[in-house]
């Protein structure tokens, strides 16, 4: 009796130990994790005042939202040219930070793929099961991302995929969640269907997902 209870005290202790490893080996991570650090433009700025800086924001919000080049979107585009025009003038090479800033919005983070990560965003479904199920979605780090407003950069985006046979009962569109699973590197194209059409979404992580919970 007495080895049986030594034996059983044994096993609970083992269990706890290997849950608590377990649980100490997914890395919780945020979003600004997925932006390769030496690849951040923000420095590029450092050296520029505030009204440069200001400009610059406004050269990249404003191409980052305008619509395709055509007569109804010229005038937004030549005021963009002028604000370059007047930052070259100063000495701002407004090109090589936007050239950064491209980069640094797709190139992932090597040293993530492979990894077991935690991370919390917003849930966008892709394909549902016929028990109503979300098998596959977009997690995003916002509300209206792809939908309301235009996408967030690839490696702002990240593609899961749920087990064989399992799913997550969603709350909604937009439900906040906690993904845990393995991240990789992964540049692809997902369509989403709108009500107006579909739009091809470029993605630059991959998850396959093993566990998935409302964010709380």
């Amino acid at each position: 009796m007495k080895r049986t209870i030594q034996a059983l005290a044994i096993m609970a202790c083992t269990g706890l130990f290997l849950s608590v490893v377990a649980a100490e080996s997914v890395r919780q991570i945020t979003w600004d994790d997925l932006i390769p650090s030496q690849l951040k433009y923000e420095g590029l700025l450092a050296n520029l005042d505030q009204d440069q800086q200001d400009m610059v924001y406004q050269v990249t919000n404003t191409l980052d939202n305008l619509p395709e080049r055509g007569p109804r979107t010229e005038r937004y585009y030549q005021e963009v040219e002028d604000i370059m025009l007047g930052l070259k003038k100063d000495g701002v090479d407004i090109e090589a930070i936007m050239a950064r800033r491209r980069e640094s919005q797709t190139a992932g983070v090597q040293e993530l793929n492979g990894q077991h990560v935690r991370i919390p965003g917003y849930l966008l479904p892709l394909e549902v099961s016929r028990d109503n199920k979300v098998t596959e979605f977009l997690l995003v780090p916002y509300v209206g991302a792809c939908i309301h407003v235009p996408p967030p950069p690839p490696n702002q985006i990240v593609h899961i995929k749920t087990a064989a046979k399992k799913g997550y009962k969603s709350k909604g569109l937009y439900e906040p969640v906690w993904v845990t699973g393995v991240i990789s590197i992964q540049s692809l194209v997902k369509d989403l269907y709108l009500v107006d059409g579909s739009a091809g979404i470029d993605i630059g992580y991959s998850m396959q997902a093993d566990q998935i919970k409302p964010y709380e």
